[in-house]
């Protein structure tokens, strides 16, 4: 079986390295980077089934790279973030994430939150989800 790919992205590096390793540890497939045009180029490379970030990072924030990703984004993007009012939470769903977590974050968190999202989005959607008269 295939392990699930995971881009850790955080321009902190003690996090890059607990999370990379946590996350390896926990089965995954894990690639990093520490910056928005690190982590579009990696991904403009090669696909990742997900992403897990912090929100600002040196050179933007985890909103304007998964913007600027378009179709090329994970199926599961996850925010770690130390920002959790409920106008955070909103805006992390609107901007396409599956979960917003807040720092400090557990790692058994953070694995039980990802594969969640990764059994979710690799579900399709039941018949009676779909509008009327749509395929």
């Amino acid at each position: 079986m295939k392990k699930p790919s995971v881009l850790v992205l955080d321009d902190d590096e003690d996090n890059v390295l607990i999370l990379e390793a946590a996350l390896q540890t926990s089965g995954y497939e894990v690639r990093h980077a520490r910056s928005c045009a690190e982590a579009q180029a990696i991904l403009t490379g090669r696909t990742a089934d997900a992403l897990v970030t912090d929100l600002r990072l040196g050179d933007g924030t985890a909103f304007d790279l998964v913007a600027a990703l378009g179709k090329k984004r994970p199926r599961v993007a996850v925010l770690v973030t130390g920002f959790g009012s409920p106008e955070d939470k909103r805006a992390s769903a609107e901007a396409g994430f599956q979960a917003h977590l807040v720092k400090p974050v557990t790692l058994e968190l953070l694995d039980r939150t990802l594969r969640r999202a990764l059994e979710a989005a690799s579900v399709p959607p039941s018949p009676s989800s779909q509008a009327p008269g749509r395929a």
